[in-house]
């Protein structure tokens, strides 16, 4: 039978998250003909076996070495057969029937390309699920602090969460890249993923993409619940993160915008948290000492976004031309 929704989960070095996600794909999804993939994209934590051992029914692919989450979605969906493709991260735990609940939507809403559901932390508070894609705009209203003092007003914001009580759908800029669905038809024809990006920013383009180039929308679907630990695959390397991070937008900008529109954005977003980070050290200050740690760890984070954002505001982009011929065939 062809599947309905082909499941596909690209994973590095993250064999327990993984195990823990594929039990909850097994466990939750009903009623829907699916299929399963997991890219590993040579991990040495033996994944592959666990795979082969425990779900013997998930088709896996191997990487012999390791091209990075972007290229290892781009090799997995060309197994894909589905009429939808719900990309998961390893690192999520389905809540619910999310696969059917967001496969059922897509089939009863045809001018929706893309759809996503409401994901959740460990402890049950909601984490960023959709949001708006880096702009100019979007960078003035984070350094003047727009969302933080007007929340209602619906200024536009790189992340945001679901406010409580949601139960209708609405249409969003991007979706999170950790629990996207995707018609079928959209990837034949436009290829997944843009390979200059190595993480982050991948899903914020691919959305722009659909909705510019096939006139679809981007939806978020707040029936469908989703655990997401979060950037678990990348441990404790939190500058590394955000190096590849604040690298991303640079090229999205960059890629749609210009190169002195994107370091002009960049540099907001240095001044947004220059300014968090003046805050959150004069914090440490009035702190109770069993809380010292905590605010030196926050005006850290915050100086860590200044350094990253200002590194790649320097950074030079691919040209389309730099892109190996791999990734064109990908694209």
């Amino acid at each position: 039978m062809t599947p309905v929704v082909s499941i596909l989960i690209a994973n590095w070095n993250g064999r327990d998250v993984l195990r823990d996600c594929l039990a909850s794909v097994r466990d939750m999804t009903r009623d829907l003909a699916y299929e399963v993939i997991v890219v590993d994209d040579a991990s040495t934590d033996d994944s592959a076996a666990m795979v082969r051992r425990e779900f013997p029914g998930v088709r896996l692919v191997v990487r012999t070495s390791n091209g990075g989450f972007v290229r290892a979605n781009n090799e997995g969906i060309r197994n894909a057969q589905g009429t939808y493709v719900f990309l998961l991260n390893s690192d999520t735990l389905l809540l619910n029937n999310a696969a059917k609940i967001l496969s059922d939507y897509l089939d009863a809403h045809p001018h929706v390309g893309i759809c996503g559901g409401w994901l959740k932390n460990p402890d049950g508070s909601d984490q960023i699920s959709f949001g708006t894609a880096p702009s100019m705009a979007e960078a003035l209203a984070g350094a003047l602090f727009l969302n933080d003092l007007f929340p209602s007003m619906g200024f536009p914001g790189r992340g945001m969460r679901p406010r409580a009580g949601t139960t209708e759908s609405r249409r969003v800029g991007y979706i999170s890249g950790a629990d996207l669905m995707i018609r079928g038809s959209l990837v034949a024809r436009m290829g997944l993923f843009d390979e200059r990006f190595e993480a982050y920013c991948e899903e914020v383009d691919l959305c722009r993409r659909v909705r510019t180039e096939t006139g679809l929308e981007v939806h978020f679907v707040p029936g469908a619940r989703i655990v997401h630990l979060a950037g678990l695959s990348y441990g404790k390397l939190s500058e590394r993160r955000l190096r590849i991070q604040y690298e991303s937008y640079f090229t999205f900008l960059t890629k749609y915008h210009g190169a002195w529109y994107a370091r002009g954005v960049l540099l907001l977003y240095a001044w947004q948290y220059a300014l968090k980070g003046v805050f959150r050290s004069a914090r440490i200050v009035t702190a109770p000492d069993a809380l010292h740690d905590l605010r030196r760890a926050e005006a850290r984070s915050a100086l860590q976004h200044v350094r990253q954002s200002v590194r790649a505001a320097t950074r030079r982009l691919r040209s389309p031309g730099e892109v190996s011929g791999r990734s064109r065939r990908s694209l």
